[in-house]
């Protein structure tokens, strides 16, 4: 008989002020071309590109048609090819907010990027502090080897960050 090796406890929520966010954004992949946003810097000899780094900024839009759209954020991080045999990308990457509700806040994600996959939210600054949630992703426009859009799906949770009255308030009741 096989042991258990794993055990659920149920907890209360111990963050308070938490937030549910849900977003569809647009990912913009330029591999090659003039207005390439991606380089390559540790080029591989593999077969199947194993080991190949890749650093990217690529610009997020608020819709699908990138002439009528909006740039609201920036993924910037790095793409690494880590498999041996199939064409399997890791991607560390910070979303990187510029408008006007979230700018300078980010999401940190991670996470493979198959043609249509999901990414992990693992964190978040400024306005999306100690966020947490998935990003669903799938290519809706691809143009392979010199072009993909991505329509991202976000689905977080996030604390709201306190003011300095609310540090005041906790730090009088505690020292009370």
């Amino acid at each position: 008989m096989a042991n258990t090796f794993f055990k659920v406890i149920p907890v209360q929520p111990v963050l308070r002020d938490q937030c549910e966010i849900t977003m569809r954004l647009y990912l913009h992949q330029v591999v090659t071309g003039p207005n390439h946003n991606q380089e390559t810097m540790v080029p591989s000899s593999h077969p199947f590109s194993f080991g190949m780094i890749v650093i990217n900024d690529w610009p997020i839009y608020d819709g699908p048609d990138f002439n009528t759209s909006t740039i609201v954020a920036h993924a910037r991080g790095m793409h690494v090819q880590v498999d041996q045999v199939n064409n399997t990308w890791y991607t560390s990457m910070n979303i990187e907010f510029v408008d006007d509700r979230f700018n300078g806040s980010k999401l940190q994600v991670m996470g493979t990027t198959p043609e249509t996959g999901e990414w992990a939210i693992v964190g978040g600054t400024g306005q999306l502090a100690m966020a947490y949630g998935t990003i669903q992703h799938n290519i809706v426009k691809n143009n392979p080897g010199i072009e993909a859009t991505r329509q991202l799906d976000i689905h977080a949770f996030y604390s709201t960050p306190q003011t300095q009255a609310d540090v005041t308030t906790t730090t009088n009741t505690i020292g009370q």
